[in-house]
């Protein structure tokens, strides 16, 4: 901040240093009482559902999708429209009755009250009876039916009935011969808990158990007789019921995805040995322990009902038990029996009902149990089998086990992921546990520890380049605090109620800002101290035995005040730059329309503000205490150790230096190398951007959530690979619906922040369907539509599409019939003309909808007009209502006006629905500009009306492909602005704005190539990249400014010389940080981590390679371009002269010697920080011996007195971090 480089911030410079207790404790009470607020007056943040977020608010479709929600939620029952009149006249009547039994609530009901009260008891006596009847009876036919397998058996006995595993006879206990059969209940002494068994198991019990089933079993089969009709085969058993506890699979319980592997896996599935695979996966799937405790279990046992497979299938076709007892003539006929029956089950004539509906066009072979349908539509996939081929191919199956899907299965879901479900030919590669929301909160919380290992990396980073545990541990805090900050002013201040979990997404970015501007303070505070240190380390001797005196201890306060001072002037400058890019950057994405990417924008642009607070606040103060703490004598007792350290660190910097110098020397003598490389590679990536491959548009409307190795996300890119999880439009059944709609204004006046505030429902008090004009508009644009090249004919009874011509057939009655006995008048809704009167339109409309809805095969829909009730008129009043007011329609003797509030006219398109952008942007144009022509002909009380359709996902689609490029252009036109006014030069500006663009495009092409596409977090990820890109290319432009050598050459390799190891620290920690996260098991975290490695690489290089190329060829010189502001020469009129940078000869004092000052005899041996040896023009001012006195008034005379060491040492030596 520029108010820092003035005098007038000297007593805040006072307080970091004299008061540096204060401050921290004033901040760290402040911090905690916000975040303690924040987390008691809001709630906790709820992940529950991922996706919550991810649409459109704002945009012209987005309001009119908003405006149909909010006409549904009004039309249902608890709303205030109708769109059956008889459901408005029923609630009035209901009302009515309310009232009067409010108005007299003991009207006749103190007659006869003991009859009645005797009467009622008689009543409950006789009711309770019939029903303890009624269940008792139906329980013996149930029982009864279980029974019917173990009569005795005749020559026409046909067992059909299977009743499972255990079945009844876990109760009975078997006691007949050949002959006869007689059941006796077994005595049972188990204590017996609601679905647990509380004693433990007899293994003789259990083997005599098991051997009675088996016995019980065989003597079925010896039962069973061959079918007497039906297919050629009659060797063929009939197929056992109840083998699937009389159930069928369905989409609501959880399945596996089975494919073959191993050295056979091109094989198909459909065999013995792929059969008898599956029979032994399924077991592995049903013996985890907890299985038992979600399985449904069998009507009167507590043993889980059997998975729905196909080796369970062929089994139960073949009446055997198990399925390991499968042979190939069972699969052969499980085969034969599918391909005879496919026709008809391609023919979209058999379903799940076959069996209890006779509907199905089929033979009875193909209906029997539904096992055809259930094989081919659950179990196999839809290549499993061609229409007129007899070759069968099956590459994936899938396995149903009886566990309903919910998100109390993650117990269940860990204990499969445990075990390995895979044999030798096949595996389990996807499943549908219905988890994924519940997984993903799970996985949101455990991979925190992926964003503290990163962190602590960064802390790590912290403590060797500072050299000090306090340093580390201080901004450590301050980063939380930050984050803290951040959510009490979301929350509190800003009030967004909705926090997205991409929310969280801002703390890996934030650990690498916080670190980046610790490095940059404690960078320059080093170096303000080498200032003051001439180039060797002198240390006087005295008396082992001297202490400080009063007046030393209050030079060293007095110099640490001046240190900071100066430190300051430079470090807030500069980490406000950084800080205003990168927040700006942020908050440019709450101009997008999509809510997730808008509360992202202001919660993460508020992070990095409320960080730049605490490091111009909290990290001075924490440094001002740190040189009070351990800014003690410098001990001699361990040389040795000292020269270690010493000579460790004089390594690093030895390479440190090379690795400079290499760079610089590469830069200054390969120049246009340089440029012609990464120029090259800057147009490459703008074809890949903008023209092929380009950034592609999401083309699923499912957003993922996981690795897409995870099941769960396998599932979903593989399940259309089944024909029950086929959607509709893979079909081509699924057409794009055209809704028309009028009386309702398309208006969202909801939070736009909030994805559960959807507004309210306006009316356009302008719309009136009642008047002749309206009535012949309405009628012409319904003829209008099937003329149209986008509709679609179609068949069947659609009344309520086009209301005003099922009216016209209604008007066309006659009003006294003949044929009907009652003679009863129709007048005024018959014999009548059209267009109709509007009293008469108003009066007769709810008559002919109310019909409509009474007829037998009507099914209601959205089109047809919207009801409302109205103010009650007399009888005689009806001819004379207006508007919209409907006349009474009289059902028991009162008058029930009704109001025509909205209208909705419904087609269906001959378009069918895709997720592919093109498609449906051309749909929706050419709807949207026919209807708007059609509009411009209405009468004025039908132009308000809009259209839409099913659109919420091309809504996302093309608000991401123009929010992104306006969150780009106020992203780089805040960079541009920064620059300008940091640098004061438009070539350095432009140059700097070049750089970040072919950064972000070789940046996006990267992602490209990765396969991403434009996504939510990808919209998120180009915007944010931006500001991050900015930072190097901020701090090369700004130093190349501010160099004391005005001449090309010398200005390029000045910069190098200084900034190069801070922006590769910066990027080494923020992107190893970012590599950290992509060792996460779910997508959002692997993205931001690949985002940040990409970026932190691309954009350092551009800014080292390219930007200094260009600079170095022709960067400006001799203020070219130089902008001049009068009031900034007018501040620096006084203070025009340049001042060579001068030797200072001060001693070392050991009271400043602290760890973070330990390397500054280093630094003043060779360069210092990157912000200083600049000419009085610049922004942040030389840092020199002249400039310290005229800037500090109160720097003492004595200065360099309080440097004086305390101690005497036999030896002279660096300062060691260690002390």
């Amino acid at each position: 901040m520029l108010c820092f480089d003035s005098e007038r911030m000297n007593w805040y410079y006072h307080v970091l240093a004299r008061r540096p207790y204060l401050v921290v404790v004033s901040i760290a009470v402040y911090c905690t009482a916000c975040i303690i607020v924040a987390l008691i007056l809001n709630k906790l943040p709820d992940f529950s559902d991922p996706t919550l977020g991810f649409e459109t608010r704002g945009t012209k479709i987005g309001e009119r999708l908003t405006a149909w929600y909010n006409l549904m939620q009004e039309t249902d029952h608890h709303g205030l429209l109708f769109s059956n009149p008889s459901d408005l006249w029923e609630k009035r009547r209901v009302e009515q009755g309310y009232v009067e039994s409010r108005l007299h609530p003991n009207h006749k009901r103190r007659k006869n009250k003991h009859r009645n009260r005797n009467k009622n008891k008689r009543r409950k006596e006789q009711n309770q009876s019939n029903n303890e009847h009624h269940d008792v009876a139906q329980k013996m036919m149930q029982f009864k039916k279980r029974l019917k397998a173990t009569s005795a058996p005749s020559a026409n006995l046909a067992v059909d009935t299977w009743m499972g595993d255990s079945g009844v006879f876990r109760d009975y206990e078997i006691t007949n011969d050949s002959a006869s059969s007689s059941l006796e209940p077994t005595r049972r002494t188990e204590q017996i808990e609601y679905g647990h068994n509380t004693t433990s198991v007899d293994e003789d019990e259990h083997q005599q158990r098991v051997q009675t089933k088996k016995s019980t079993w065989r003597l079925l089969k010896q039962a069973a007789t061959l079918p007497t009709d039906g297919w050629a085969d009659m060797h063929r058993r009939q197929p056992i019921e109840g083998f699937f506890c009389d159930s069928s699979p369905r989409k609501e319980y959880s399945h596996f995805v089975v494919r073959r592997i191993g050295p056979n896996a091109t094989d198909s599935l459909f065999d013995l040995n792929g059969l008898l695979a599956m029979c032994q996966l399924q077991d592995q799937i049903t013996e985890v322990p907890s299985y038992r405790a979600f399985c449904e279990p069998e009507m009167r046992t507590t043993e889980c009902c059997r998975p729905w497979s196909l080796p369970n299938y062929a089994a139960m076709l073949a009446n055997k038990s198990s399925c390991f007892d499968l042979t190939a003539e069972d699969v052969t006929s499980l085969q034969t029996l599918l391909s005879g029956c496919y026709e008809y089950f391609h023919d979209l004539k058999m379903d799940n009902h076959c069996n209890e509906i006779p509907h199905c066009r089929a033979p009875e072979e193909c209906k029997r149990l539904n096992i055809v349908f259930n094989v081919l539509n659950f179990l196999t996939d839809f290549g499993f089998m061609k229409a007129n081929e007899s070759n069968v191919y099956l590459k994936y199956a899938m396995i149903f086990v009886p566990v309903a899907q919910s998100n109390r299965l993650l117990p269940l879901f860990h204990e499969w992921e445990e075990v390995e479900l895979r044999n030798e030919l096949v595996e389990v590669i996807a499943m549908d546990l219905g988890l994924e929301n519940e997984l993903f909160n799970e996985l949101l919380l455990t991979d925190v520890w992926l964003v503290s290992l990163g962190g602590a990396f960064v802390m790590a980073s912290v403590w060797l380049y500072t050299g000090s545990a306090f340093i580390t541990l201080m901004s450590c805090i301050a980063i939380c605090f930050s984050l803290g900050l951040a959510y009490f002013f979301y929350a509190i201040v800003f009030e967004f109620e909705f926090f997205p979990y991409m929310n969280l997404l801002a703390v890996v970015v934030i650990i690498g800002i916080g670190a980046d501007d610790v490095f940059l303070f404690l960078k320059i505070w080093q170096c303000v101290l080498a200032e003051r240190f001439s180039n060797r380390c002198t240390l006087t001797t005295q008396s082992q035995s001297a202490l400080p005196t009063p007046l030393e201890l209050s030079d060293h306060t007095e110099s640490l005040e001046n240190i900071m001072a100066l430190t300051m002037r430079h470090a807030a400058a500069s980490m406000f730059v950084t800080s205003l890019t990168t927040a700006g950057a942020f908050y440019a994405s709450y101009s997008s329309s999509i809510t997730a990417i808008k509360c992202f924008g202001i919660f993460a642009g508020t992070v990095v503000v409320t960080n730049y607070l605490l490091m111009i606040t909290w990290l001075p103060a924490s440094v001002s205490i740190m040189e009070r703490l351990f800014a003690t004598r410098i001990s001699c007792r361990h040389p040795m150790s000292q020269k270690l350290i010493h000579a460790s660190k004089k390594s690093i910097n030895r390479f440190c230096q090379m690795f400079e110098e290499c760079i610089t020397h590469s830069i200054l003598n390969y120049s246009y190398l340089w440029l012609l490389i990464f120029g090259a590679l800057g147009a490459s990536s703008a074809v890949i951007v903008f023209w092929y491959p380009g950034l592609q548009l999401p083309e699923k409307s499912h957003f993922q959530l996981f690795v897409s190795r995870h099941p769960f996300e396998m599932y979903s890119s593989m399940k259309q690979q089944f024909w029950f999880e086929k959607p509709l439009q893979a079909y081509e059944n699924f057409k794009m619906h055209m809704h028309f709609v009028w009386g309702v204004q398309a208006v969202d006046d909801g939070d736009y922040t909030n994805p559960n505030s959807y507004g309210n429902l306006h009316y356009d008090n302008n719309f009136n369907v009642s008047s002749r004009s309206a009535q012949l508009w309405i009628l012409n644009f319904c003829q209008s539509v099937r003329q149209q090249p986008f509709y679609k004919e179609t068949l069947g009874m659609l009344l309520p599409n086009c209301f005003i011509e099922n009216l016209i057939d209604y008007m066309k009655r006659r009003c006294i019939d003949d044929m009907d006995f009652t003679r009863k008048d129709r007048s005024p809704c018959c014999d009548a003309q059209f267009p109709f009167e509007p009293h008469i339109f108003e009066y007769c409309l709810p008559q002919s909808i109310s019909n409509m809805y009474d007829t037998t095969f009507f099914r209601p829909g959205v089109a047809g007009p919207k009801f409302a009730d109205a103010p009650r008129l007399e009888t005689d009043d009806y001819s004379g209502i207006g508007g919209n007011e409907s006349a009474e329609y009289s059902t028991n003797g009162s008058s029930t006006p009704l109001l025509v509030k909205a209208l909705v006219i419904e087609f269906e398109s001959n378009v069918a629905y895709s997720t592919i952008y093109a498609n449906i942007k051309q749909f929706y144009e050419s709807v949207e500009n026919w209807f708007q022509q059609q509009l411009t002909t209405a009468p004025p009380e039908l132009q308000g009306g809009w259209f839409t359709s099913d659109l919420k996902f091309y809504n996302v689609q093309d608000t991401l492909s123009q929010d992104t490029l306006v969150a780009i252009c106020l992203a780089m036109a805040a960079s541009l602005a920064v620059l300008l006014c940091f640098t004061v030069n438009i070539l350095i500006s432009i140059y700097a704005v070049l750089t970040v663009s072919l950064s972000i495009f070789n940046t996006v092409a990267v992602l490209i190539l990765l396969g991403w596409q434009l996504n939510i977090l990808e919209s998120i990820a180009v915007s944010t990249a931006i500001g991050l890109a900015v930072d190097f290319s901020l701090h090369y432009g700004i130093h190349y400014r501010m160099s004391p050598v005005k001449e090309r050459l010398a200005a390029t390799q000045f910069v190098l010389s200084r900034i190069i190891g801070p922006t590769v620290m910066a990027a080494t920690t923020t992107g190893l940080a970012g590599g950290i996260m992509m060792a996460s098991n779910i997508l959002p975290y692997i993205q931001i981590g690949v985002f940040l490695v990409v970026v932190m690489i691309i954009s350092w290089f551009y800014a080292t390679f390219f930007l200094m190329s260009l600079l170095r060829v022709a960067g400006p010189q001799h203020g070219f371009l130089e902008l001049k502001w009068p009031l900034w020469n007018k501040r620096n009129s006084a203070s025009s002269k340049f001042y060579e940078r001068k030797p200072s000869q001060v001693i070392a004092s050991e009271q400043l010697l602290t760890p973070t000052s330990s390397a500054i005899v280093e630094l003043a041996n060779s360069e210092t920080h990157e912000l200083e040896s600049l000419n009085s023009n610049s922004l942040i001012k030389t840092i020199s011996g002249t400039e310290s006195a005229h800037a500090l008034s109160s720097l003492p005379r004595d200065f360099e007195h309080s440097f004086q060491t305390l101690h005497e040492c036999k030896y002279q030596t660096y300062p060691s971090t260690s002390n």
